[in-house]
């Protein structure tokens, strides 16, 4: 082989070196800046968290920032509250040590867990306490750096509806007073969509649309497009390819300009698989 062309040849196998070494740079911070907007769900590993009621769970959650980070690459955490093993000052704090350890922030805390007290309770009294624990959670939210809670409408029934609208209202202007948004989600279908829209409209609220949350595939584009314009930047995300199509959904959010954070929620038999298979699914259509 005559010099030049070794030189010839050499050249062109380092510029195809170089193009295949540009490329895996330029995929993986693509990849990194699509996971840079998915957190998951502490709620996801419930079944395998410790606590009194699970002494032999297989994770702690102070140690779930680390674990989200490790091996999902996400480093926004969302926590159910009732996971929190106390409410005292010095325990958030070291949970948001942990948290800021891992390079992680906390999306949302969600309050599902306050769902013995209910907005929508004929009993004063019991949407007089929603108000007043919610409060103290959003106080909790600041403690934790966190922009948002989550808190469950009930039925909104219309009986009751006008009354849960003025608690709801009371919510969210004290967590605006705290720059903490107060988000809501369709849950399962036992609400209309278009009930709760309406309910998070008139008191000022946000919502949180979740992808998996619907009766049928037409509330669910109807619902999205409704939803997603309202949020304070935080969605949840479901995946049941054998029920509906989460690439429809997500073209929804895509459509009405949605850049904000989905959250992974799901769980199954194994959790760490199951959150996998969510994520895997995701990435592409976002």
């Amino acid at each position: 082989m005559r010099r030049r062309d070794f030189l010839t040849g050499a050249a062109a196998v380092a510029a195809a070196g170089a193009t295949r070494g540009l490329w895996a740079q330029t995929a993986d911070a693509d990849r990194q800046a699509k996971l840079a907007r998915i957190a998951v769900l502490t709620l996801n590993f419930q079944n395998i968290l410790k606590s009194p009621e699970r002494p032999n769970g297989t994770i702690d959650l102070m140690d779930i920032p680390d674990m989200f980070a490790d091996r999902f690459g996400v480093h926004y955490v969302e926590v159910f509250c009732s996971h929190f093993q106390s409410t005292e000052s010095s325990y958030f704090k070291l949970f948001l040590d942990r948290v800021k350890k891992a390079k992680s922030k906390i999306n949302q805390i969600s309050l599902g867990g306050l769902s013995v007290v209910s907005m929508s309770a004929p009993d004063p009294a019991l949407r007089l306490e929603t108000v007043d624990l919610t409060k103290q959670w959003i106080d909790h939210a600041v403690e934790l750096e966190c922009p948002r809670v989550m808190v469950n409408q009930g039925t909104l029934d219309e009986d009751v509806r006008e009354e849960a609208v003025k608690a709801l209202k009371a919510m969210a202007d004290y967590g605006r007073s705290k720059k903490v948004a107060v988000t809501l989600e369709t849950r399962g279908g036992t609400t209309p969509w278009e009930v709760l829209v309406d309910a998070i409209k008139r008191a000022g609220a946000y919502a949180n649309p979740d992808t998996g949350n619907f009766p049928t595939e037409e509330a669910r584009h109807a619902g999205l497009r409704a939803m997603y314009p309202l949020t304070s930047g935080s969605s949840h995300v479901h995946y049941a390819p054998e029920r509906w199509s989460l690439p429809d959904a997500i073209k929804i959010a895509h459509e009405v300009g949605y850049n904000g954070i989905y959250a992974i929620e799901g769980s199954g038999t194994d959790p760490y698989a199951t959150t996998q298979t969510i994520i895997d699914a995701l990435l592409p259509l976002i």
